[in-house]
């Protein structure tokens, strides 16, 4: 049984009803009583129409109050009651009931005949409500005490969701814009919490003078707006429905709120909770691991999916600059890793074919060498006996024609050479 859908049923029909009933009453009261002194007594026709149409009216009006009521007071209710944990619902019963017999204790004096009122009814109904109030109170601030007493009232050491740790989001990882498609694709499972301070902070950056904090923090409520969105499945006394990825969380332990840094605020709880906490903050990244709490970092997720480049392989890259040398051309992967292309300055701002041939792995990152697909390789050609040995053309550079030191070219000569002194 859907228990969402049962109480918008029951609530819409209660208050549907109610309103019927008010309209039929409140539109007799007018056509037999207010009516007549006004104008006189009032046609028969619309003594039937007037307590119809209010009566259509009021029910309109209490269906829909009856479903807000349902959807944000009771389920809402509901919601928060889940989160507790065991200790603090048994405190929260308990303070209710024992408030509720010392306000009955109270208003005994109160039951004689001259004092049963609607005024005093409705005194003694404050009474109880506070009284109420006051214990849940009381018995809220003895959960260490409680505990004590009775140790298996311990929530679970593991908050868990379908198997997942709770997590909670820093606001440098809000106003960063890259969690939100990541939470899209189903990566990150378990509920994501977002802390009340955090949010502050947030606003506070969106509130800044400086464009470029108001920017990022308008960014990051734009994120949590679009994060708010996304449902993901969960069963609910047998049933499976969809309830929000991100919420907001309000509520948080003493030994949290004695913390003033945001920072170390955060840190508390998720060790409170024994919760995850997502960040790209590289400071509070090392400070929750000190303190033994889990971080998921997405900036060590995006360096640990970078495409792997191997020696060999082909791929197209934009030149962009030439290199340290003037026959080399630079271009950048998709993740910045930069790539050197050896002669290929006279192709810079082209888009050009590659094929791998070094990589290396430096401290300040990585670098690739690459060579032209279709880089044309010049082949050596056969010397003639009649070629120069030293490489230069037979044409009006060589030395015959220049007239050099020597005065001749010894490998012009029929026998390619210097002819050998015959022995005698």
């Amino acid at each position: 049984m859907n228990i969402q859908r049962f109480v918008w049923v029951v609530m819409t029909l209660l208050f549907g009803v109610v309103g019927v009933t008010g309209g039929f009453l409140l539109g007799h009261y007018y056509v037999n009583d207010v009516l007549p002194r006004v104008v006189g007594p009032a046609p028969g026709a619309i003594g039937a129409v007037v307590p119809f149409v209010l009566a259509l009216g009021l029910c309109v009006v209490g269906a829909r109050f009856g479903l807000f009521f349902a959807d944000r007071v009771i389920l809402g209710g509901l919601r928060r009651m889940s989160q507790l944990s065991a200790a603090d619902r048994v405190l929260g019963m308990a303070g209710a009931l024992l408030g509720l017999l010392f306000g009955v204790l109270i208003t005994v004096p109160l039951n004689t005949a001259p004092l049963n009122t609607p005024v005093m009814i409705g005194v003694k109904f404050c009474v109880l409500l506070i009284a109420s109030a006051i214990g849940m109170a009381m018995l809220g601030g003895m959960r260490t005490e409680m505990l004590r007493v009775f140790p298996q009232l311990e929530e679970e050491k593991v908050s868990r969701s379908l198997g997942a740790r709770v997590k909670f989001l820093d606001t440098n990882i809000i106003i960063d814009g890259r969690l939100a498609d990541l939470c899209k694709t189903g990566f990150i499972e378990g509920p994501i919490y977002v802390p009340s301070f955090v949010l502050e902070e947030v606003q506070h950056i969106a509130d800044s003078s400086d464009p470029i904090r108001r920017a990022r923090g308008r960014r990051g409520l734009d994120v949590l707006n679009a994060m708010k969105e996304l449902t993901e499945p969960q069963f609910v006394n047998g049933q499976q429905v969809l309830v929000p990825v991100v919420h907001v969380l309000g509520e948080f332990p003493t030994s949290v709120n004695k913390i003033h840094a945001v920072d170390s605020k955060l840190v508390a709880l998720a060790r409170e909770r024994d919760g995850v906490i997502i960040t790209n903050d590289f400071n509070l990244n090392k400070v929750a691991e000190l303190q033994g709490v889990r971080v998921l970092n997405l900036n060590e997720l995006a360096q640990a999916i970078k495409p792997v480049v191997l020696p060999g392989e082909e791929m197209q890259i934009s030149l962009v600059k030439e290199g340290k040398e003037p026959t080399q051309g630079v271009g950048y992967l998709d993740d910045g890793t930069m790539v050197v292309v050896t002669d290929a300055a006279q192709h810079i701002g082209e888009t050009c074919a590659i094929i791998i041939s070094t990589v290396y792995q430096t401290v300040a990152g990585k670098m690739i060498f690459a060579e032209l697909k279709d880089k044309e390789v010049a082949k050596p050609t056969m010397r003639g006996s009649g070629d120069d040995l030293f490489g230069e053309s037979s044409g009006s550079n060589s030395r015959s024609d220049r007239g050099g030191r020597y005065g001749d070219d010894y490998g012009n000569r029929s026998g390619g050479g210097m002819r050998r002194k015959s022995r005698t």
